[in-house]
């Protein structure tokens, strides 16, 4: 069986071709059927339930962490934070930061010009309110991170680099092992050694809890956006090096109002949470309350998306039913190399984004000269084919390129290269008749 047919908005709507998965993806049976078959056999609220229905869904929420930690490979489910998509993440992640003082005024935030706004504009309000300061790092000709830029923007006062992992708009994988490998050469990647006759150096006493571990880190925290890799490729958290990644559930085939927040435990112990209430809190009297130092209620306030769990939880399952990564990177690595064969015969498009095929995914973003983006969304719209226009919620970096407005087309397994035929097809008569 084709991995379209395994999903149903295709049978609701025969002759769709859907090209907006860098937006969402479409579900496929397997979540359908899961949250189905959980919400009408074992739906019930988690944590203190003595009764079955209540640990069967405690049962899968914690299923559902266990396999989210093991995709993306985290030691510990419980350093898995639930939000409700990946901006709550970071703006959750960034609060919580500055509560804790890690940073401070005039400290600096590091991020790349071609950032989707989830990863500027929490950091911008931080800006805003406390003084920090946020600085770009630019892209290379062919859309890959500047290196040297980074390094030269590497100073005391860089207490966090924040980057997405794959670019929304541009497609292109940025090398992070590399951004991990700068960060140790430029700060100390050993353990300090704490004051003579302390016996123990910063790491052990990080572990342990016993002092305030900010005194000793040299390094700024570094923080990924896996919100576009996560659901095209194999992500090891530890192999990238960095100390925590947010992704949302809706772009790996889950359910929306599911969001992923990863940390190590350490920083996830030290962290002040912005929010709290039920689940998250240890003691309440009348005029003071304690924070939970159970991970992760600490951050889980309240009633969470247990439906969205269970949809991560088939989501992942559905990725590992169809052959796991390796299986879904072949399939779209294929559509990858025929949609750039495609754009080198077709001259009236303007590519924003890099050509080679081994460092990017399926995501092009495109204009053509002379004629409106949103016209032609419009006009491959009226043939069936979806695709997203204007600025992706990149505008610093659609300002960077000088357009006011894209169209970009992305790719998922269940696309076929009948549908990128038909896209090419309906786009060369759109150029032809709009302009």
């Amino acid at each position: 069986m084709s991995i379209k047919k395994g999903f149903p908005i295709f049978q609701t709507h025969p002759g769709l071709i859907y090209l907006d998965s860098t937006a969402t993806s479409q579900k496929p049976s397997h979540v359908i059927d899961g949250v189905a078959e959980y919400l009408s056999s074992s739906y019930a609220n988690i944590h203190r339930g003595s009764y079955d229905i209540s640990e069967q869904s405690e049962k899968l929420y914690v299923e559902s962490k266990e396999i989210v930690a093991k995709n993306i490979g985290a030691e510990n489910w419980r350093e898995i934070i639930y939000t409700a998509n990946s901006t709550y993440a970071l703006n959750l992640l960034a609060q919580s930061i500055w509560r804790t003082w890690i940073l401070k005024k005039w400290d600096k935030v590091l991020v790349s010009i071609v950032e989707h706004h989830a990863n500027v504009v929490p950091w911008l309000i931080l800006k805003e309110d406390y003084g920090i300061e946020v600085e770009y790092i630019e892209i290379n000709d062919d859309y890959t991170l500047d290196m040297d830029d980074l390094s030269q923007r590497l100073d005391d006062k860089v207490k966090i680099v924040s980057l997405a992992h794959v670019s929304n708009t541009t497609g292109q994988i940025f090398d992070l092992e590399k951004v991990n490998k700068l960060l140790d050469e430029k700060y100390s990647p050993h353990p300090t050694p704490l004051p003579e006759g302390e016996g123990k150096t910063a790491v052990s006493h990080l572990i342990s809890g016993e002092t305030d571990w900010r005194q000793w880190q040299k390094r700024p925290l570094f923080i990924v956006d896996g919100s576009q890799s996560v659901p095209h490729f194999a992500v090891d958290v530890k192999k990238i090096g960095c100390d925590a990644m947010f992704f949302t559930g809706h772009k790996v085939f889950a359910d929306s109002g599911i969001g992923v927040l990863w940390a190590k435990e350490e920083l996830l112990n030290e962290l002040k949470p912005i929010f709290s209430g039920w689940g998250a809190i240890g003691r309440v009297e009348q005029e003071s309350f304690t924070h939970s130092t159970t991970l992760p209620d600490k951050f889980e306030p309240g009633t969470p998306n247990l439906s969205g769990a269970v949809s991560l939880l088939k989501a992942f399952e559905y990725i590992e039913s169809i052959g796991g990564y390796e299986k879904l990177e072949k399939i779209e690595q294929e559509l990858v190399d025929y949609t750039l064969e495609k754009l080198e015969n077709t001259p009236d498009i303007q590519l924003i984004g890099g050509k080679d095929k081994n460092t990017r995914v399926g995501v092009f973003t495109f204009y053509v000269p002379a004629v409106h983006s949103f016209d032609i969304s419009d006009y491959l719209a009226d043939n069936n084919i979806c695709v997203r226009a204007g600025q992706h919620c990149a505008e610093p970096f659609m300002e960077h390129e000088g357009q006011h407005h894209t169209c970009r087309m992305s790719l998922h397994i269940y696309n076929t290269t009948e549908d990128i035929d038909k896209f090419f097809e309906v786009l060369s008569n759109a150029i032809n008749d709009l302009r």
